[in-house]
């Protein structure tokens, strides 16, 4: 899948657990985790002012979480790079390439299930958000409780039209099993734009051009040319995402007022009759899922950490949930889990920058 995998979660978690013990064992630094962020001290809104001294010690704090954490560890997580920034600058508060510096923010890769965000900002584009809460399958299939489940992605490959990719990942029917339950499963999202949107006979140029003029895209942004997989199959780089998570930010895509609203839970560590397959079940954390991004919360009682579309190669997007902040680690991974290794290691480093600028001075 380009998705995030579907291990078992033995598997998925054993994997994690391995890839992480990697990471602390090649880091520098203490391995004390920063001090979680308080969200409610933190509801700045976009175009707030933070003073340049606040800023300052921010921006190293997240430099070091990077370059030190034992979660951020390059033997770990290969080269990557990762920005901060905010709703209203066109460049990056701090960024960096960590490792060789092989990767950096115009390096262009498969973000796989990032894709997802992007998705689901098009379609409220396109339906505005009273549809699609009043549309059921609007409303079901864009937080994978469809039922249109068991989709095989890798049957995209060499498919020149969304239409040509559904059919290929032969899923005819919503599955009873899965209907009303959460399902990460890319079927959803290819049904919802073959048969519900009307999108059976574009091509992956057609869909580049549609997202373009919808959302505004950057020409960056490119769906894979034999692989029309609307669930996982754009390429970007870090540069390209960051315009768009900006304009969820300031309000210019429909989708940005609406984060985090009619989540439904996706950890079936609290709600097992509700979930079916979550990958997230790897991370152990009580994650929620909205319109095609997930809703993050370490550790659960109402808490968000930040909204999110972590890619299966480790790619990992995230905006926090005052929406002033946004980060982005970006690297390409085929090992098990890569995406929970960068959302952990991101993490860090959004918790370093952010209990620092709360810190003030």
């Amino acid at each position: 899948m380009r998705g995030l995998s579907r291990l078992s979660h033995a598997g998925a978690v054993s994997s994690l657990t391995a890839a992480l013990a990697l990471a602390a064992c090649g880091g520098g630094g203490s391995g004390t985790e920063p001090a979680p962020a308080d969200n409610a001290a933190l509801t700045t809104q976009p175009g707030t002012s933070t003073s340049a001294p606040a800023m300052d010690k921010a921006v190293a704090a997240a430099k070091q979480a990077a370059a030190t954490d034992p979660l951020c560890a390059t033997s770990a997580l290969g080269d990557f790079y990762w920005e901060i920034g905010d709703a209203t600058s066109a460049t990056p508060l701090v960024s960096h390439s960590e490792g060789g510096g092989s990767v950096t923010a115009t390096s262009h890769f498969g973000i796989a299930s990032a894709s997802k965000w992007v998705f689901g900002a098009y379609v409220l584009q396109k339906k505005g958000i009273d549809q699609v809460r009043a549309d059921p399958t609007l409303r079901d299939g864009l937080r994978f409780l469809s039922g249109y489940t068991g989709f095989n992605d890798d049957a995209c490959i060499g498919k020149t039209t969304v239409g040509a990719c559904n059919a290929a990942g032969n899923i005819s029917a919503p599955d009873p099993n899965t209907v009303g339950r959460f399902d990460y499963d890319g079927g959803h999202d290819q049904k919802l734009a073959t048969v519900d949107l009307g999108m059976a006979n574009f091509t992956s140029k057609q869909l580049d051009q549609e997202y373009q003029a919808t959302l505004g895209l950057g020409r960056g942004f490119n769906m894979a040319p034999l692989d029309p997989l609307i669930a996982g199959g754009l390429q970007a780089s870090a540069a390209d995402y960051a315009q768009f998570l900006r304009k969820l930010m300031n309000l210019q895509l429909v989708i940005g007022a609406h984060l985090g609203e009619d989540a439904v839970c996706a950890d079936p560590l609290t709600c097992a009759s509700q979930v079916a397959y979550s990958p997230i079940q790897a991370l152990g954390e009580p994650w929620s899922y909205a319109y095609n991004y997930w809703v993050e919360s370490e550790h659960g009682n109402g808490s968000v950490d930040a909204y999110s579309s972590p890619g299966k190669f480790g790619f990992y997007p995230w905006i926090t949930p005052d929406r002033k902040y946004y980060g982005i680690l970006s690297r390409h991974d085929t090992q098990p889990v890569a995406y929970g290794v960068s959302v952990k290691c991101g993490r860090q480093i959004r918790k370093a920058f952010l209990a620092a600028l709360a810190g003030g001075a």
